[in-house]
């Protein structure tokens, strides 16, 4: 999965557009392939549904943002699920630091 992600993430601009000329099934399965690693479940489920009965709408979509942006839309956090759990688990142990300097 992760595999699929950095391999057409890595493709040519051109490449992608062709690929979606073709179909949408690699855009629908980078999409669902992105939610399954974001564990982001209403991702998952729009992106099934999206590849089901969305396709030509998103076809136009994809073809627009690749030449544009080279980059196809869709929930982009741009972290993993366990980088967004470290900062608060640093902020939990900075708290007590703090607190101990304001009572010196």
């Amino acid at each position: 999965m992760e595999n699929y992600i950095s391999s057409y993430e890595k493709l040519n601009k051109w490449v992608k557009v062709i690929l979606c000329l073709v179909y949408a099934i690699p855009e629908g399965l980078y999409r669902l392939f992105k939610s399954i690693k974001m564990k982001d479940t209403l991702g998952i489920v729009l992106a099934v549904v999206l590849m089901l009965f969305g396709g030509w709408i998103l076809f136009v979509v994809d073809i627009v943002t690749l030449i544009a942006m080279d980059k196809i839309l869709w929930f982009d956090k741009n972290i993993t699920p366990e980088e967004e759990e470290a900062p608060a688990e640093e902020a939990e142990q900075e708290a007590p630091q703090a607190e101990e300097e304001k009572a010196e």
